[in-house]
């Protein structure tokens, strides 16, 4: 069920005149892990992309004064790709050729210190079995390091002591394998005041604990290194001393790494160092939270819902709704977040939406469901989850989670509506539900069908729904209306309207599945039969402008391949990159 919107793709986006992001999803890396601090300036990124269009994108940046400052490289289905962070700048600089041994990488390293330039970032990557060395350059004339080749942990902690007590500060660290040996890099700088190298060891978890710890102590991570050790991602980071922003960010999908970093750049923060890694999720599913760009009639960005406004459902805490006027609506939203001309996916709803507080709003058994997820299909965005019988008959629909009623209406697009306030973690009204289709009394339901909706048509899709209205016994003139209750439900099975206002429990029976509205009905799209089923948004209120937007319960967000096939299935926890809102951490019912 989606209101039909017009669609545009968006290719790149430009921020202030001086950010460029171009965006190669389907070849870039699985996740991304980005290291910010303050800055100001011209900034590029660009990730996925062939050597020849890297060198190419890199020179042609270098004389438009920016200067690449990290790069990284990675293989998708057997082919190498390359990414690359730049900051402004006009002095010297440099990039190695492709492909260099150890012994031709020193002697590119030793012949272009000599020339002023300093290596600032060293990458390394196997190819046919053969390990190689990528050097970044900038201008300079201070003191500098480079660390032998194979040294491990020990060996390496043993030079950068030395090398600190020398005056000089670790800038880079890179990983590798030699043999069954992993062995460690090092670039160093002149430099005094505070700096710290991380244990070894620390899992994400351990990593953003140090982190953040560090953080406080007026230290800034500047270069962070991750790679695989038995089974385990290990994280290590180089720290100096600061007092400016920072931010870190970390295992994400491009989606949300390119979101983070706009809105990042806005808030005055600049990328300084970046990791890729591949993620244990089919990177087919990564990447769908927000549909391509598309302004709505109503003046607002993308995907938004008006429901009717009233006393108690408003977009702030019903028990203080403002006098609602006629044509008021409540928006619910994509997760999107706008800067500037573009819109990115919006991680401060995203990442918020931890509470676990869902359950299954149904008791049917599982085997006699289907379900689909946040996209329809590939590039066919729902922003909702549909539950449906498999013989398309009406089930009893039950409150998803603890809460009070706040709206019971009918939708000109989705039929009858009802909306669910939820409490969680302290916090009134953070959670809100949203049921569709629903079925209520069938000769009210045709009156409204003919008086609430038809009036909002065009000719053609007039025509469509006044022919599927007259098929199913609800025609214009009330003298030969004779409901079908296949498709129209029955009195018995109508809403309890008492409920609007009270509180109900997790598993309270609140109304039964239908097809109202044109939405629900699936004539529309061509559908002849019945196309009962129970249309739920899952909503939250964003902590940073209180607004409401659509987020997936399963923390997925993606197209039904990738969900659970039993609807009371375990969630794939690598897909599930965002938080899961439901209450066990899988799809349960209600006790």
């Amino acid at each position: 069920m989606r209101k039909p919107n017009l669609f545009g793709r968006k290719t790149f986006s430009i921020f202030a005149g001086i950010i460029l992001l171009l965006a190669f999803v389907t070849s870039a890396q699985d996740l991304y892990t980005g290291v910010w601090r303050s800055g100001t300036g011209g900034h590029y990124l660009w990730s996925g992309v062939s050597w020849a269009d890297f060198n190419t994108k890199w020179s042609e940046l270098g004389g438009k004064n920016l200067r690449l400052i990290n790069i990284k490289t990675y293989t998708v289905g057997g082919v190498r790709k390359w990414s690359g962070v730049w900051q402004g700048g006009t002095d010297g600089y440099a990039l190695t050729p492709l492909h260099l041994t150890w012994s031709a990488f020193n002697t590119f390293w030793s012949d272009n210190s000599k020339k002023g330039l300093r290596l600032i970032q060293v990458e390394t990557y196997v190819d046919n079995g053969t390990t190689y060395f990528m050097g970044v350059f900038r201008a300079g004339n201070d003191g500098y390091a480079l660390t032998p080749l194979n040294l491990d942990w020990s060996a390496f902690n043993t030079f950068w002591g030395t090398a600190s007590s020398q005056g000089l500060r670790l800038i880079n660290i890179e990983s590798y394998m030699n043999g069954n040996t992993r062995c460690f890099l090092g670039v160093f700088r002149a430099g005094s005041g505070g700096y710290v190298l991380s244990p070894y060891g620390k899992d994400w978890n351990q990593f953003v604990t140090y982190w953040s710890d560090l953080g406080k102590q007026n230290e800034r991570l500047i270069d962070i290194e991750s790679f695989v050790e038995n089974g385990k991602r290990i994280y290590l980071g180089v720290w100096r001393e600061g007092t400016d922003g920072y931010v870190l960010w970390g295992s994400v999908d491009w989606e949300s790494f390119t979101s983070k970093w706009a809105e990042n750049a806005a808030a005055g923060l600049r990328l300084i160092d970046m990791e890729t890694q591949a993620g244990s999720c089919d990177p087919n599913c990564l990447n769908h939270v927000l549909m391509p760009d598309n302004p709505a009639t109503s003046g607002r960005d993308g995907y938004d819902y008006g429901i009717t406004a009233g006393s108690i459902h408003c977009e702030g805490n019903p028990s203080a709704c403002p006098a609602a006027n006629p044509g008021d609506v409540v928006y619910y939203s994509w997760p999107n977040l706008k800067i500037g001309s573009e819109v990115y996916s919006r991680n401060s709803v995203l990442y918020d939406a931890k509470d676990q507080i869902f359950t299954l709003p149904f008791k049917i058994p599982a085997t006699d469901l289907w379900h689909n997820a946040w996209l329809y299909s590939p590039g066919s965005w729902h922003h909702a989850i549909d539950y449906q019988r498999n013989d398309k008959k009406t089930f009893e629909i039950d409150a998803a989670a603890p809460g009070k009623v706040i709206h019971i209406g009918w939708d000109w697009w989705s039929g009858n509506t009802m909306v669910i306030s939820h409490n969680a973690g302290g916090k009134q009204d953070v959670y809100r539900t949203i049921y569709m289709h629903l079925q209520n009394d069938p000769g009210d339901d045709c009156e409204r069908a003919w008086t609430k909706t038809i009036p909002n048509f065009n000719a053609a899709d007039k025509a469509t729904y006044s022919t599927y209205l007259n098929n199913t016994g609800c025609p214009e003139s009330h003298a030969f209306r004779n409901p079908k209750s296949d498709w129209w439900g029955v009195s018995a099975k109508k809403i309890d309207m008492s409920l609007l206002g009270t509180n109900v429990v997790a598993g309270q029976r609140i109304a039964y599945s239908g097809s109202t509205g044109p939405g629900g009905c699936g004539c529309m799209t061509g559908g002849a039969g019945p196309n009962t089923h129970l249309h739920i948004f899952f909503a939250h209120r964003d902590p940073v402008d209180n607004k409401w937007y659509f987020i997936d319960p399963y923390g997925i967000y993606s197209y039904p391949d990738f969900y659970p096939a039993p609807v009371d299935g375990a969630i794939n926890k690598a897909c599930a990159r965002y938080p899961i809102s439901w209450k066990t951490g899988n799809p349960t019912y209600a006790p």
